[in-house]
């Protein structure tokens, strides 16, 4: 109970409202929201919000338990930011195959719950070759986004043109959903990435 608590505290204090580090702008032209501390050492998982992901299944965030996963979010009408974190993430997957890396999974996190549907999400997935036996996309709602955000130390909020203006974040967490590494998408070390999931590989999973 005593954890629960102070998990919760943390959420709460994460959420309050915090002093914008850009102004509203073109989102054509957005730069990154600075990211805020996430929530570390202690496992995601515990959340209680449900997702759904691309094929219109509703999971909990302790599905993905048991694996490494490499986690952002972004949303699927982004024309900067997001087409450069999931090429990121997409450099770090094929650097994985290439060191012969098994069993890491991938996970995007929709910011928008009002646009990106399970079925725009399941059709973005296929426009950017992302292969779904390793990859899942999902849709939360307002609340859902909020907590996973905070979390994350993803900070978002709308913009003057209707996009979202949010902190780009590659996240790897362990099998048990805690924070190992955090990199921004500006400045991702595909190698170091790669060496953290090494890390996190039991050779039984190689």
């Amino acid at each position: 109970m005593m954890r629960g608590a102070i998990f919760l505290l943390c959420f709460a204090i994460s959420l309050l409202p915090r002093p914008a580090s850009v102004s509203a702008h073109d989102h054509d032209h957005m730069a990154p929201v600075k990211a805020s501390e996430p929530v570390s050492g202690t496992s995601i998982y515990n959340l209680a919000s449900s997702w759904t992901n691309q094929d219109g299944k509703r999971v909990m965030l302790a599905s993905l338990r048991g694996e490494p996963v490499v986690v952002a979010m972004a949303y699927t009408s982004c024309r900067d930011i997001c087409p450069m974190i999931v090429a990121d993430m997409i450099a770090i997957e094929d650097r994985a195959k290439e060191a012969s890396l098994n069993g890491i999974r991938f996970a995007l996190f929709s910011l928008d719950s009002t646009i990106d549907t399970p079925e725009r999400l399941k059709a973005y997935a296929v426009d950017r070759g992302l292969d779904l036996a390793h990859w899942a996309l999902y849709h939360g709602d307002d609340k859902a986004v909020r907590e996973l955000a905070a979390a994350l130390g993803v900070r978002y909020r709308r913009d003057a043109s209707g996009g979202i203006d949010h902190s780009a974040i590659i996240t790897i967490l362990d099998a048990d959903g805690t924070i190992v590494a955090q990199q921004p998408d500006a400045q991702v070390n595909t190698e170091e990435m790669v060496k953290k999931l090494t890390a996190l590989i039991t050779p039984a999973t190689r």
